[in-house]
């Protein structure tokens, strides 16, 4: 910039610009310059002037300073005329301001127009009376007088006469005022109580109304069976009409007019509630509200329902108590009734709960041998038959395992007993263990999987791990197992939701789609889209019910698109919170085992069966296996060796898995113990995991998942 204004001094002419200085102390400080170019001995020479201008740029900032407060001020000083103008021009009352010396109006509002039909103008030339009726002449003085003596007048009420020449019922009421230049003025509000004229008329003529209305009442009493009662608080005596004394089935004759008289006919267990309450009414610190029984003097017992409003004097003391009563007997036993069947229903419920759970373990517990004595056979030895037959085999094993699983959350959903985690995780973990898990199938198939996950995805998030995986792994299933040909495309997206960040989760495939009728019945339980469908693909028709209950515990929604031969594209939209606390990890699958030749496993298991399954699939492994039949024998093989994990059945004899993995806990604290068991359900998982497993799997055990689980503490 200097070389630019150095050569426009010797090239354009003199420059004058502002600059900012150093000085030798380091500070700066603005300065004006001029440069001007000077010929000297035949030298170019350039002469510059400075000027330091501190001063100058100091008092331009303020008055820039005060010239913006005072443009402030001045906005809301008339911000605040046109309100207060807005509020004379707008209020629901009429205003006037006159002047005191000759009356002249010098403001009325839109009111005061409209309810006299007169302008400013008008006014200004008309006489004082021609507004006022004569006859207010006395009550004009006076209120002049209060408005010399005291400055106000009012309020106090008169007639107006219309512009059309009818009068009308006005209230004013008003103050002496100062003009800006030191007049007075008197500032009027006068209301038009034409309505509320009106309004006394009609209570006058509601107050005849209201003996009809009396007789009208008592017919509706008479009519719904209520008794109407009236305590007089100070002298204590009860009156009751004739429906009172029907409904706590007593002569009239005999009744004695007193408040005892009715306590003395509450069942004891509800006299102290009830009379606290209408103590506490009384009182001014509650409501009489009860339900109460009465004993007939018959002996019969009847349930009744009382309500009263009580009625105080100016100073708030109470003078009577007013209320009704009706009997609610038949409604309450109607009540009983349903929670005697409600009850029975929620232990219906339990026992089926329980039996499943139940069915569960012991299916799985065979099953286990099935499906791993499945997973052993060597294939390289079978013909392409037997192949056939065996991969049938373990895929319906896995299958029957899925129908279990849906038909023990369907039992906990149905009984509102499931209940969903809130733990950090990775959604990028969910889609690569989802895709490892159809994995066979896909290929199996020949078909693609394609995940896509936005570039502005934020992979950690707060929810149920789990349960979240359940959803996805139910819809890619389902995409992958209705796709024969082409490809199954799962899309990972981030979307604000209802003002909050969600998953977006879209799963589109090329299979056999749907019409619209199947597409209405997809979330129904026990149905799938058609009897074709079952008969051709299997399922319980859960899974998308399930799916969908999931999805609406979270708070999300789902939306499916689909037509037939055209594939179907699902989305969902989970509204869960972005976390940025470590997260909680799937175990991943490994479908190879690692070399374990120098580690040590303990198997506690008491089924012979099982420990045949578990020695085979931990054969390849090459690992040191020491089994033994019950948790009592394993903790004393924990004392006399050092294991390197311990795989621990849950049911055993003599000692369980729990008991027996807390007690080598307390002298080994290092080792990790798995949780082999039949119980399944997620909310048992989540139990041995915080009794102090460090992992659990699952009875029928998946050869994957174990080894998986070996590569994650022993590799």
């Amino acid at each position: 910039m200097a070389r630019e204004y150095i050569e426009n001094t010797l090239t354009k002419g003199p420059q004058l610009f502002q600059w900012t200085h150093s000085r030798i102390n380091g500070l700066t400080f603005p300065c004006l310059v001029s440069l001007t170019a000077l010929n000297m001995d035949g030298k170019s020479l350039v002469l510059a002037i400075g000027r330091d201008i501190s001063e100058l740029i100091e008092t331009q900032n303020k008055l820039h300073i005060a010239s913006t407060d005072i443009e402030r001020i001045s906005s809301a000083f008339n911000e605040e005329k046109e309100k207060f103008e807005q509020f004379f021009s707008l209020a629901p009352v009429g205003i006037a301001i006159n002047r005191i010396d000759d009356g002249t109006f010098e403001y009325i509002n839109k009111e005061l127009s409209r309810f006299s039909g007169y302008n400013k103008d008008e006014l200004n030339q008309m006489d004082y009376w021609q507004m006022t009726p004569k006859k207010y002449e006395e009550q004009e003085k006076a209120q002049l007088q209060s408005l010399s003596e005291i400055g106000r007048y009012g309020p106090y009420f008169k007639e107006y006469i219309h512009k059309k020449g009818h009068t009308y019922p006005v209230q004013l009421s008003g103050v002496k005022i100062k003009s800006s230049n030191g007049d007075d003025l008197i500032c009027s509000v006068v209301q038009d109580i034409t309505h509320q004229k009106q309004i006394e008329t009609e209570l006058q003529i509601a107050k005849k109304q209201a003996e009809t209305n009396t007789l009208r009442m008592k017919l509706a009493n008479e009519s719904a069976q209520i008794g109407v009662w009236e305590w007089d608080v100070v002298s204590g005596e009860l009156i009751w009409d004739e429906w009172m004394y029907k409904l706590y089935g007593i002569q009239e004759n005999t009744f004695s007019g007193a408040y005892e008289a009715w306590t003395n006919s509450l069942q004891p267990d509800d006299m102290e509630e009830s009379n606290k309450q209408l103590e506490d009414a009384v009182a001014g610190i509650g409501t009489f509200n009860p339900e109460f029984r009465v004993v007939h003097p018959n002996g019969q017992v009847r349930t009744l329902k009382a309500s009263a409003e009580v009625v105080r004097d100016k100073d708030g003391k109470a003078l009577k108590v007013i209320g009704v009563n009706y009997d609610i007997t038949d409604k309450i036993n109607a009540i009983n009734e349903l929670e005697t069947a409600k009850h029975k229903a929620e232990q219906a419920t339990q026992t089926k709960s329980e039996f499943l759970s139940n069915m569960s373990h012991e299916i799985r517990t065979p099953m286990n041998a099935i499906l791993g004595g499945l997973q052993m056979v060597n294939t390289n030895s079978l013909d392409t038959m037997s192949k056939v037959m065996l991969k049938n085999a373990v895929s319906s094993s896995k299958s029957l395992l899925t129908i279990i699983n849906d038909i023990l959350d369907y039992s906990k959903i149905e009984s509102n007993k499931l209940s969903l985690e809130q733990e950090p995780f990775s959604m990028k973990d969910i889609i690569k263990s989802v895709m490892f898990e159809v994995d066979s199938i896909v290929s199996n198939k020949g078909i693609q999987l394609v995940s896509n996950i936005d570039e502005s995805f934020n992979e950690h998030w707060l929810g149920d791990i789990v349960r979240v995986k359940q959803i996805l792994l139910n819809l890619v299933s389902n995409a992958v197992k209705f796709t024969q040909k082409g490809s199954v495309n799962i899309a990972l997206n981030q979307i604000l939701h209802k003002e909050q960040q969600a998953i977006s989760i879209e799963v589109a495939d090329t299979g056999i789609g749907m019409g619209e009728k199947a597409q209405a019945r997809i979330f129904e339980r026990f149905s799938q889209a058609d009897n074709s469908t079952t008969r051709k693909f299997g399922g319980t028709g859960l899974g998308m019910s399930i799916t969908l209950d999931l999805i609406r515990m979270m708070g999300g929604k789902i939306d499916v698109k689909s037509k037939e031969g055209r594939g179907t594209r699902i989305i969902v939209i989970l509204p869960l919170a972005i976390t940025d606390k470590s997260v909680s990890s799937l175990m991943q699958k490994s479908m190879t085992p690692s070399l374990l030749s120098e580690k040590k496993i303990l198997i506690a298991e008491d089924n012979e069966i099982n420990q045949i399954v578990i020695q085979s699939m931990l054969e390849s492994t090459h690992a040191v296996l020491t089994v033994v039949d019950n948790g009592k024998q394993a903790v004393e093989a924990a004392k006399k060796e050092d294991f390197d994990l311990i795989l621990m059945d849950i049911q055993m004899p003599e000692m369980d898995g729990v008991e027996a993995m807390q007690n080598i806990s307390h002298f080994n604290k290092h080792i990790p113990i798995v949780a082999l068991t039949a119980n399944a359900m997620v909310d048992d998982v989540s139990n041995y995991l915080s009794q102090g497993f460090n992992a659990h799997i699952a009875k029928p055990i998946d050869i994957g998942t174990l080894y998986g689980v070996l590569n994650s503490f022993l590799k």
